[in-house]
């Protein structure tokens, strides 16, 4: 992907995650402009995807939110890293945890191993399968890797 191409997809992209967060409330507008202010200085120096990764990395130290922007393009990450998924995890055994603690601990577990896939986790964990299929906007993701398969 030229120069160009990779300015003006992760410019739009940027563009629409500041629109959403702030249309949905996670962000007040004041902190969407500061976000934005602190990216476009840094996007003369943003010309690979390695770069671009490296920069929302460290504009995520002043800046939490830009992690969620950092996983919403997926840089640095396959569908089928664990990081990918984060929230996902987290919200699962979150309500796990209200049930069984035992169990979430062992899940939390499972899915910080190195080298975790997420195909591996759902192996390992059926019912988070379940969760993901049923209630991810990343369960096409799951489907593109053929992980429908692994529900029960």
């Amino acid at each position: 992907m030229d120069t160009l191409a990779i300015d003006k997809t992760f410019n739009n992209l940027a563009a629409l995650f500041l629109a959403e967060a702030v249309r949905s409330r996670r962000i007040s507008l004041a902190r969407a402009a500061e976000i934005s202010h602190r990216v476009l200085n840094l996007l003369p120096r943003m010309n690979t995807e390695s770069k671009i990764l490296s920069l929302l990395t460290e504009v995520e130290k002043d800046f939490e939110e830009v992690s969620a922007l950092k996983q919403a393009l997926h840089f640095g990450y396959h569908n089928s890293d664990i990081k990918v998924y984060e929230p996902e995890i987290r919200d699962f055994a979150s309500k796990v945890f209200s049930q069984d603690m035992t169990k979430s601990a062992a899940f939390l577990q499972d899915a910080s191993k190195q080298g975790m896939t997420i195909q591996q986790l759902c192996i390992t964990h059926p019912e988070f399968s379940d969760y993901l299929l049923t209630s991810s906007a990343k369960a096409k993701l799951l489907n593109n890797m053929g992980a429908s398969l692994l529900a029960h």
